[in-house]
């Protein structure tokens, strides 16, 4: 009966925290993109303030830092969206070309002549074309909108960085005195995994975009710069960016090149650079204790993008992630630390 009202309580915990997730989702988002970017900035925060930095002055300049990167990083991709928005035209003769290519295979191979497949092909490339451009351009206006976002995130790093301590002792006051030593290695496990991930995350991003620039230059495939940026932005959600982000320049290459064996050739290429980044980098990097296994990646995935969207398909992997560490770390909970984990090694007995 006390295991069944102790599920019966985690159960109605769940339901209530994805109900306040939802309906929070405006409120919560910025927070905890705040939240995470602060974590991540903190030890070069801690640094600058061992150097006799002013805690304010060490906040502010950690999160300029921080605002330089991401600003680069975005300036840089809506100057190639946007370059790309006015090629569009030159892109769709390529298009249209790779089309025809296609149509005299297909007539090669099958009893369906070429103006049959121009009238079934005609409309859509037009159609195909139209929403390319249409969905660049609405692309552009939503992301400049959200450079608002972005500022009210920053503001939030530099007060959590600010106020970081005094955050610290607000939890610890709800924490029985004879349980501080526990909590307070829990809290640092949870921030070590937060700087882990996102660091990590970073480094293997900026590893990925080199291998991915040496690629597209090796092959001189158009719009080499934009797609790096965005294939490498784009893996930051798990198994779901990756997979696009070797897709997106795998059509490209059908587009552009002019003999299959270049397309094959580079597409061996793009799954290798996938491999080496699923298989190398990220253990090596990331490191195995972050790591969630695959069923708990997936749903988290999954259960940020339906609450949150894109955000939350970012967001949920380092949340689940700091719930692992906690529930690891606390009576009655191992069990779902258990769950989350990836390793057999963590294995306990459950059964008192």
């Amino acid at each position: 009966m006390d295991r069944l009202t102790k599920i019966n309580k985690i159960l109605l915990f769940a339901v209530l925290s994805v109900a306040v997730l939802h309906y929070g989702s405006p409120f919560l988002k910025p927070i905890v993109f705040g939240i995470l970017l602060a974590s991540l900035m903190t030890p070069f925060c801690d640094f600058l303030e061992k150097k006799g930095m002013h805690r304010i002055f060490a906040s502010i300049i950690s999160t300029f830092v921080l605002f330089i990167v991401i600003g680069a990083i975005l300036t840089l991709l809506v100057f190639q969206l946007n370059n790309f928005a006015l090629e569009i035209s030159s892109f769709g003769s390529e298009l249209k070309s790779f089309i025809k290519d296609v149509q005299d295979k297909i007539a090669a191979v099958t009893d369906l002549s070429l103006e049959r497949q121009s009238d079934i092909w005609q409309d859509r490339s037009e159609g195909l074309l139209t929403k390319i451009e249409n969905f660049v351009t609405q692309f552009i206006s939503g992301f400049i909108n959200s450079i608002i976002d972005l500022l009210i995130v920053l503001l939030y790093v530099i007060l959590f960085l600010l106020y970081r301590r005094r955050i610290y002792d607000f939890i610890m006051i709800y924490i029985p005195r004879d349980k501080h030593t526990n909590a307070d290695e829990i809290l640092s496990k949870v921030n070590k995994v937060v700087v882990s991930y996102l660091w990590g995350r970073a480094q293997v991003m900026a590893v990925l975009a080199v291998m991915y620039y040496v690629s597209f230059a090796i092959f001189d495939l158009p719009y080499a710069v934009l797609l790096v940026v965005f294939a490498t932005i784009i893996t930051i959600i798990p198994y779901l960016g990756p997979f696009v982000s070797g897709l997106i320049p795998i059509v490209f290459s059908f587009i552009f090149f002019d003999s299959i064996a270049s397309v094959l050739a580079f597409t061996l290429l793009i799954i290798t650079i996938q491999l080496v980044e699923s298989y190398v980098l990220e253990p090596l990097i990331i490191g195995k204790e972050v790591k969630l296994n695959p069923l708990i990646v997936i749903l988290a995935v999954i259960t940020g993008g339906l609450i949150w969207g894109i955000a939350g398909m970012v967001l949920f992997v380092p949340i689940f992630a700091m719930v692992k560490i906690i529930s690891q770390n606390s009576v009655g909970l191992e069990p779902i630390g258990f769950l989350f984990g990836n390793s057999p090694r963590e294995k306990q007995d459950f059964s008192n």
